[in-house]
């Protein structure tokens, strides 16, 4: 097939009235925006990880791309058609000889695509968390592969890795980056050898599932307030039968490297509550690492392929890339944070706001003393035989929320583990568990006066629109129940009201200058 089919930029190729044709370039794809629709064509080229050589190979991924895509993306995908030679000039599913194959898919508002909504500042955390429920629905649909699959193993997860680096000249070496490149090879070769472990656990449980492959702003948007996400990685097993937790690493990526901290948090606290899947952090930063790579090779063939002003914004963007990756792999001193604080202190909400401000973990018990009885965050529990709030469900929840909080400071992130806390012995485990890491632990009161609490308990209960079903008698309960803090405790004290504003920011500024 011809290098670049300019005969397809021929309104009067296409079988509907299309006006002007705009074609859109990526490193391995043409698309042809005409009319209502777009026509997207593989390039004839192989990369070694994904190979598009011959009309069959191209056929084939058609196929996969359509059906893969529509897991996500129901509106979207509409069919795949050929692309024939008639002639001498190539059209879209007419009479001819077949050339190459097209999927057709609807055509949307590119100014509503989530990377140009980052870049705009339009992107807001309410879609962010809307998004992130779509993909934790999404994961937790999959069917896990069989353990007798080589996917998800130490040596597969590792191949791709390498592959990237093997594809970033000659990028590389004009922006002069031959030494941090060799560091972060380096790194990615020291931190798998000590995740191995966690690898093949991972794979026991069920997490290596077919994902979506590339999930970043780039393949996502906005059409009639519903997120669709497009153009999953159909044509290597490899890259997308993967662990659920490389997937979402990929958005989580993309949003830190755009410098939206709090989205990118947004976006994995809001989808481990949805998958409970807090495992994750174990590995989040090597796949971040990964993700960051991976886009760095893609730009890097994209200088390759480029002249002018398109080479050296590839060469830009890549560089943007391996600079994120270089930050990635700086050491950073985890820390947890533990709430304390009677129902309707507000606990939770500052709680929330701190871990986007911070860039932390929130694991919250009244989200996760709803999963171990296998009810949703918003379900009541008042079906069940018996209440959610004994003291055994106490201290199954507070056990969980443990192993969250080991998970995320083993992997090197903050954590903030939100409870009441109301008992010396359940604040203690956790204390202990700081210092047995090593990281810095603070004790956050939460305070609020008496009619305060009492009011917002009432008002939550009547609206039913949260997880806690802490109501006045629980409140009234926690009175009774709550004890003092030790002198050791005091010194990591903080003690804040929540009667007034909420500051994120400033409480975020009293939460980083008392680790210091």
């Amino acid at each position: 097939m011809d290098r670049l089919p300019e005969s397809l930029l021929d309104p009067h190729a296409y079988p509907h009235p299309t006006g002007a044709v705009e074609l859109v370039e990526t490193h391995i794809s043409w698309v042809f925006l005409a009319g209502s629709y777009a026509y997207k064509i593989k390039k004839p080229v192989d990369l070694g990880f994904l190979d598009f050589s011959t009309l069959e190979k191209r056929w084939k991924c058609c196929k996969e791309e359509l059906r893969l895509n529509r897991r996500l993306c129901r509106g979207i995908y509409l069919d795949v058609v050929p692309v024939v030679r008639r002639e001498g000039r190539l059209h879209i599913g007419r009479e001819g000889e077949t050339a190459d194959y097209a999927v057709k898919m609807v055509r949307f508002d590119r100014t509503q695509e989530l990377d140009r909504m980052l870049r705009s500042g339009r992107l807001e955390q309410a879609l962010v968390e809307h998004l992130a429920s779509k993909v934790a629905a999404f994961h937790t649909s999959l069917d896990p592969l069989p353990p007798s699959t080589p996917y998800g193993t130490a040596d597969t997860i590792l191949t791709p890795m390498l592959e990237n680096f093997s594809h970033l000249e000659p990028a590389a070496t004009d922006a002069g980056e031959g030494a941090l490149v060799e560091q972060l090879r380096t790194w990615t070769l020291k931190r798998h050898r000590e995740l191995v472990a966690v690898f093949a656990r991972r794979k026991a449980a069920g997490c290596i599932r077919r994902c979506h492959g590339d999930l970043h702003t780039g393949n996502m948007v906005l059409v009639d307030e519903e997120v669709e996400v497009f153009d999953c990685i159909e044509f290597s097993r490899l890259l997308s039968c993967i662990d659920v937790a490389s997937d979402a690493a990929f958005l989580f990526m993309d949003l830190l490297h755009a410098e939206r901290k709090d989205l990118a948090w947004c976006f994995l606290n809001r989808w481990m509550m949805e998958t409970g899947d807090y495992d994750a952090m174990r590995v989040v930063r090597f796949y971040t690492l990964y993700r960051a790579m991976v886009r760095a090779k893609v730009r890097a063939i994209r200088y390759s392929q480029e002249t002018g002003e398109a080479r050296k914004l590839a060469l830009q963007e890549h560089r943007s890339y391996i600079g994120f990756a270089g930050r990635c792999i700086e050491d950073e001193q985890p820390y947890l944070l533990i709430t304390t604080g009677l129902s309707g202190s507000g606990k939770t909400t500052h709680a929330a706001a701190l871990a986007t401000t911070l860039g932390a973990v929130h694991v919250r018990s009244d989200v996760e003393r709803k999963r171990l009885r296998g009810l949703k965050p918003l379900e009541s529990s008042r079906e069940l035989p018996e209440s959610i709030y004994t003291t055994e469900m106490s201290r199954a929840t507070y056990n969980r929320l443990l192993e969250a909080a080991e998970a995320a400071l083993s992997g090197g992130y903050p954590v903030i583990a939100d409870a009441a806390f109301l008992s010396k012995k359940d604040r203690e485990e956790f204390t202990q568990l700081a210092a047995s890491l090593g990281c810095p632990c603070r004790i956050l009161a939460y305070e609020a006066p008496d009619e305060v609490l009492m009011e917002r308990v009432r008002l939550r209960s009547e609206r039913h629109s949260d997880a806690s079903e802490a109501g006045e008698a629980v409140l009234l309960d926690q009175y009774a129940r709550r004890e003092g803090f030790s002198d050791k405790e005091e010194l990591l004290l903080l003690k804040i009201s929540t009667a007034g504003r909420m500051d994120p920011e400033a409480e975020g500024r009293l939460v980083t200058a008392s680790l210091h």
